[in-house]
């Protein structure tokens, strides 16, 4: 079992490292993180998620809550979260072929980040599993590589939070 953690804390060197530092010392194994600035000055986001049951995760942001640096600690796996990642391919394959790509991609929202010869590189989002999903459709269609992003997840049941 997943369970996703946001955090808001204070935009200043080494929170990163003492939130993520945090978890290997607790025994948190953490799947996927993001991080990044939010719309308020001095303050950035992160997004973990961890292997656990609901136990680990009261564990983990009880944790979390008690550093300094922490603003806004709660557990998004509710079932109340909006939670998506973005997955870019990149594809070799000559113009002939590309129908079948484009047609195998209708199934899930994409857009075309680069064209340049043979070389295309799409862009999606969605959640983990649906981007493992489109992964998997279009895998024998000249794929070269592919990259997915960590997790972003807001609370989509009030807009008083600072997440």
């Amino acid at each position: 079992m997943e369970r996703t953690i946001g955090v808001v804390a204070e935009n200043r060197p080494g929170v990163f490292s003492r939130i993520s530092g945090l978890m290997e010392r607790r025994g948190f194994q953490v799947k996927g993180v993001t991080a990044g600035v939010t719309q308020q000055p001095g303050r950035s986001r992160f997004t973990l998620v961890i292997a656990g049951d609901d136990r680990k995760a009261s564990q983990a942001v009880r944790q979390i809550r008690k550093m300094v640096e922490t603003v806004e600690v709660s557990d998004l796996s509710s079932g109340f979260c909006v939670e998506r990642c973005m997955m870019l391919m990149k594809f070799s394959l000559p113009a002939e072929r590309r129908a079948e790509l484009f047609d195998a991609m209708n199934a899930f929202p994409h857009t075309v980040a680069s064209e340049h010869g043979d070389t295309v590189i799409l862009e999606t989002t969605g959640t983990g599993e649906n981007l493992d999903a489109c992964l998997e459709t279009v895998r024998h269609l000249g794929l070269v590589e592919a990259v997915k992003s960590g997790p972003l997840a807001l609370d989509a049941r009030t807009t008083t939070t600072t997440f």
